[in-house]
């Protein structure tokens, strides 16, 4: 609960926040989806932050007829009171000379003067008051704006070179997508990727380039690095150069990575670990290369159907002892298969976009 009023505080004192609620521009809400995007488990505090802010309706006093009779009948009571009582003259009269002269001047005004002044209190009052009562309005009527999203994606068998609006360069892999806005905020630069790619982000120490996969939020200024995230298993971040730091959004961890370091995060465990990689090896499908590591017979079953587009039927099992290492550059599906029915032993056959692999 404290932390859930800390961050409602946080987001109210933040001018950012409190422009894009009341003044909202496309650069604000840009910056603010792609924040909610990054950080769900806050929704709550953002909508009871902008509720606060959007809610504010002051309350109008109404000055009615009965309320002015009311103070015209006190007033004539008044003056009633002080002419049959000449004694409360006296004690005008033994009060300081400022506060004197001013009891003096109310006396000899006439009537309207007086209703007049004392109205023109009663809606100085009813202003004064509106600035301090307000009542929250409901959100649920409201329409969020609309930002303007692109989605580069690439089909099984298709990679894709681009560039964002800052000019980063992204190489997305095959049955990848990334999703980033027409433009970049003031702010930061958020964008999110399902699959695999590589960035080589430009500098810009201002505005923090980061990229959402999963659970985790890659932050970075200028550097380069990979995201892999094909194994449902396993999430894979490797720094190639400068410098990042990932926060992990369910448990708020951070960790910052060197170059040549790897994070290894296990989305079913929630748990990560640190190790060094072969850039080589992370490279690869960025050069066209096609490359296994120990690999176990199905993630090179995944592998294929991803790189060459194509589905794959097995009859029979593999071998316990299936685990390939090897690199295809550039190289067709067939003389592939060929390569590894050789090693495996097995029979394969390709019909358009099927292949058919047997065991014996």
């Amino acid at each position: 609960m404290e932390e859930s009023k800390d961050q409602i505080n946080i987001l109210l004192s933040d001018p950012e926040f409190v422009r894009w609620v009341k003044k909202p521009d496309r650069d604000l809400e840009i910056y603010w989806e792609n924040w909610i995007a990054a950080h769900p488990d806050r929704l709550s505090e953002v909508k009871t932050a902008k509720e606060m802010i959007l809610g504010i309706r002051f309350s109008h006093l109404e000055v009615g007829g009965g309320l002015k009779k009311d103070v015209l009948h006190r007033i004539l009571a008044g003056e009633r009171a002080l002419m049959e009582d000449p004694s409360a003259l006296r004690v005008e009269k033994a009060v300081s000379g400022k506060l004197k002269q001013k009891k003096f001047l109310w006396v000899h005004m006439d009537q309207w003067t007086k209703v007049a002044a004392i109205l023109i209190f009663v809606v100085l009052f009813s202003l004064i008051a509106q600035w301090y009562a307000y009542a929250p309005a409901p959100l649920e009527n409201e329409t969020a704006p609309e930002i303007a999203m692109i989605s580069k994606s690439t089909l099984f068998g298709e990679k894709l070179n681009f560039k964002l609006p800052d000019g980063t360069s992204v190489w997305l892999n095959s049955g990848s997508e990334l999703r980033y806005p027409v433009t970049f905020d003031s702010v930061s630069r958020v964008v999110t990727l399902i699959g695999e790619g590589y960035f080589e982000i430009v500098e810009d120490s201002g505005r923090p380039f980061k990229v959402v996969s999963g659970d985790l939020t890659t932050i970075a200024i200028g550097t380069a690095f990979n995201i892999n995230q094909f194994n449902e298993e396993k999430l894979c971040i490797s720094l190639i150069n400068g410098k990042v730091k990932v926060e992990n959004n369910l448990t708020e961890e951070n960790i910052t990575l060197d170059p040549g370091q790897q994070l290894r995060y296990f989305p079913e465990s929630g748990k990560s670990s640190i190790a060094k990689f072969s850039a080589e090896d992370i490279m690869a499908w960025k050069e066209g290369v096609l490359k296994f590591s120990n690999a176990s017979f199905w993630e090179v079953v995944k592998s294929l159907e991803r790189w060459y587009g194509v589905s794959i039927t097995v009859s029979g099992r593999p071998g316990n002892s299936w685990l390939l290492t090897g690199d295809y550059k550039n190289q067709n599906l067939d003389l592939v298969l060929e390569r590894m029915a050789y090693i495996e032993a097995f029979e394969y056959s390709i019909k358009q976009k099927k292949v058919y692999i047997k065991f014996q």
